[in-house]
């Protein structure tokens, strides 16, 4: 029975997406059924609408994909700005709208946008072939986010001077044996992933897996349309290829609209996102005497220390050390290094915020003697993260003895000083300037731990 519903599914699937190609047919072979319509206001806001779409979904994922370091996301997040611009390429340079004649570049912006998709949409189909190259691809996503957007200014410029051989209207997108055969090879590239992506639905049927899949066929066929629509610019033909980017990245819209709005694109995280060993470094800090201050202070006071330490604390360890600040509760705070695999210097990182934070937060304290002071303790070493929860509310925790250690040598933590784990010391550069402080016992651990505390970094 569910075999049979399953082959019910997919003949659903392929006649839905030949529907377009049986009627694209339809049009070539029978050139009076493929009428001329010339309308360049609607192909201005239609192109430049769905480019913007497309572009705003693979910032989106971007965003998600720096959150959890995701390379899946990440390659489709390009893939996604890369149509999405060479979209809003194509638009602006609608003749009669924003310029006054046509462009070559404008005009077959679209296929080179789709061609330069296809290589990030691969890449992301077949990315956890090999598991090392994700977090390479993390730590140079800045790299990959520069290359598109300097294609795009790169192929406006080009464009806009009608530099050789873009110095012609000549160079219709159907038009030449190189852009049909490029508009080949995208076919082929776009459903070799397509087909990839199945193989991930089929181990988790859900929605934006299949919209993927959808969308990747919707643009090899449309990459079909590039390749034998000829010089049929205008004609139905013509529209009809476009028609199929527009329902491409609609799909991928209304899938991604219809995910819990904080963690759109999780059904598309690897599996090393989801649950993975990590090597991190954590920082763990809290208030001494905070209860008591509470006792004598007014909740206005009380929330004023908060927001003036928290409020120094977040950029300070977010920006200037690269750590990822995982929650404030009441008076602690604790934050995470090397989380996404991206920060080898993790401990290193740790310990600088670490010592940098008493240095700001001491500055504070001395103009309000009343207020408590700040301890801090690092540990550095092995970590398990794990996704946690679903539709409603999703955490991504790293826990382990790692992190239950940093926490009770936080509670032994000097105030006002910072108590580093024997794991970090040992990651730290020479010149490193320590007190050891040997045999502590903490609670929970029956074996007793070496730690130090951490006065000056060279």
């Amino acid at each position: 029975m569910e075999r049979a519903r399953g082959a019910a599914v997919v003949s659903l699937w392929a006649t839905a997406l030949a529907l377009p190609l049986i009627g694209l047919a339809s049009l070539l072979l029978r050139k009076q059924l493929d009428p001329h319509f010339e309308n360049y206001r609607a192909h201005f806001v239609i192109f430049g609408a769905v480019g913007g779409l497309a572009f705003v979904l693979g910032y989106a994922a971007g965003e998600a994909a720096n959150r959890r370091g995701d390379a899946r996301v990440l390659l489709l997040s390009l893939a996604f700005m890369a149509t999405g611009g060479f979209l809003g390429l194509h638009a602006i340079g609608t003749a009669g709208v924003l310029f006054t004649t046509e462009h070559g570049g404008f005009m077959v912006a679209i296929p080179v946008g789709l061609l330069v998709a296809a290589v990030f949409a691969f890449g992301s189909a077949f990315v956890d072939v090999r598991p090392e190259i994700g977090p390479w691809l993390v730590r140079r996503r800045t790299i990959l986010r520069v290359f598109v957007l300097t294609a795009m200014a790169g192929w406006l410029v080009w464009t806009v001077l009608d530099l050789p051989p873009l110095g012609t209207t000549n160079s219709e997108a159907a038009r030449g044996n190189l852009l049909t055969v490029l508009a080949i090879i995208g076919t082929i590239v776009y459903a070799v992933s397509a087909a990839r992506y199945w193989t991930i639905f089929r181990h988790d049927r859900k929605l934006l897996p299949a919209a993927v899949i959808a969308c990747f066929l919707l643009l090899s066929e449309a990459m079909i349309g590039v390749a034998v629509t000829g010089e049929r610019q205008w004609h139905a033909s013509w529209w009809e290829w476009h028609g199929l980017i527009v329902s491409a990245y609609v799909i991928i819209g209304v899938a991604a609209r219809r995910e819990w709005r904080d963690e759109r694109f999780r059904h598309l995280y690897l599996p090393s996102t989801r649950q993975r060993s990590q090597d991190i470094s954590v920082l763990f800090g809290d208030l001494v005497g905070f209860t008591p201050f509470s006792e004598r202070s007014t909740s206005g006071e009380v929330a004023e220390v908060l927001n003036t330490y928290w409020s120094t604390a977040a950029p300070l360890i977010t920006r200037r050390f690269g750590g990822e600040l995982e929650k404030f509760i009441g008076d602690s705070i604790a934050a995470t290094f090397n989380s996404r695999g991206d920060q080898p210097d993790h401990a290193l990182r740790a310990a600088r915020a670490a010592l940098a934070l008493q240095e700001e937060l001491a500055i504070i304290a001395s103009q309000h003697p009343e207020w408590p002071r700040l301890r801090v303790g690092v540990n550095s070493g092995e970590a398990v993260l794990r996704e946690i929860g679903g539709h409603g509310h999703v955490a991504y925790p790293l826990v382990g003895d790692t992190i239950n250690t940093g926490s009770r040598l936080e509670s032994l933590a000097p105030a006002g000083g910072v108590l580093i784990g024997a794991d970090t010391y040992e990651q730290l550069p020479d010149g490193a300037v320590v007190e050891a402080r040997t045999g502590l016992r903490v609670k929970g651990k029956t074996d007793t731990v070496h730690a130090y505390v951490l006065l000056a970094l060279p």
